[in-house]
């Protein structure tokens, strides 16, 4: 085993047997000292240390990863801009986030966050919008980002980003259930560049896209089957149905 390999299973196995936060910063620690030169390891660090509301050692950890950015084996640039934000160097945050072609999740928001203590609310607005459309289930994502905002912004720009955030979640909680469900086949489904081998299931077959009547149809067998198995005793094949709609009709995010 190489040693980028060796460093791999020492960060995974941080992750998988930690059994509190405290925990996972102990051993993450131990893996950062065995491997200096990986950046991922300490950006898992800054990211556990945020949600123990440590941002002393959250900053510290940050500007560690930007002091040192030219010892790593292999840069991210989205955790670069991420940690140029939480030390305050808004300009080189949105510049490098901006250059970024590292596939994340979140790095739109974080563009759109460092937008936002740069002063400039307009392109903050323009970013955050653009970041929800991508995926529009990230409308009803703002807990899971609660920690960054909470040692990022102050009150006001808070209120800010919580307003941004409700006018989207609000938009699409509005919206008809059958509506919704098209704008999500589409995300999915009919964009630039969709390959049905990007997908990891070999087996994958892309849905046809349902009618109205028959998406009513199976929204009303769905919410049974959601009952029964919160409260009832369901067998297998119940179970597996009940996967089966709620990945079909993008259960999770239409019915919640």
């Amino acid at each position: 085993m190489d040693r980028d390999a060796q460093h791999d299973a020492a960060r995974h196995n941080a992750w998988e047997t930690a059994t509190s936060v405290q925990e996972r910063i102990q051993k993450l620690a131990q893996v950062a000292a065995d491997y200096p030169e990986s950046m991922t390891t300490f950006a898992d660090l800054a990211v556990s240390y945020l949600a123990m509301d440590d941002l002393d050692k959250a900053r510290t950890t940050y500007q560690h990863i930007v002091d040192h950015q030219r010892q790593f084996v292999h840069l991210w640039a989205n955790e670069l801009g991420k940690a140029y934000l939480f030390t305050n160097d808004y300009a080189q945050a949105i510049a490098t986030l901006e250059q970024s072609e590292v596939i994340s999740y979140d790095q739109g928001l974080f563009l759109a966050f460092a937008y936002l203590k740069h002063g400039e609310q307009q392109q903050c607005a323009t970013q955050f919008q653009q970041w929800i459309e991508e995926h529009l289930e990230r409308a009803f994502a703002q807990y899971s980002y609660d920690k960054y905002m909470k040692a990022l912004f102050n009150e006001k720009e808070t209120q800010y980003i919580d307003d941004l955030w409700k006018t989207y979640a609000e938009k699409y909680t509005n919206m008809e259930p059958y509506q919704l469900y098209c704008e999500l086949y589409k995300q999915l489904y009919v964009r630039p560049g969709f390959d049905v081998d990007d997908f990891d299931d070999e087996d994958f077959e892309m849905p046809p896209k349902l009618s109205k009547a028959t998406f009513e149809t199976l929204t009303a067998e769905y919410l049974a089957l959601n009952r029964q198995v919160m409260f009832g005793h369901p067998d297998d094949a119940t179970y597996e149905r009940y996967y089966a709609l709620r990945d079909l009709l993008f259960a999770e995010t239409i019915f919640g």
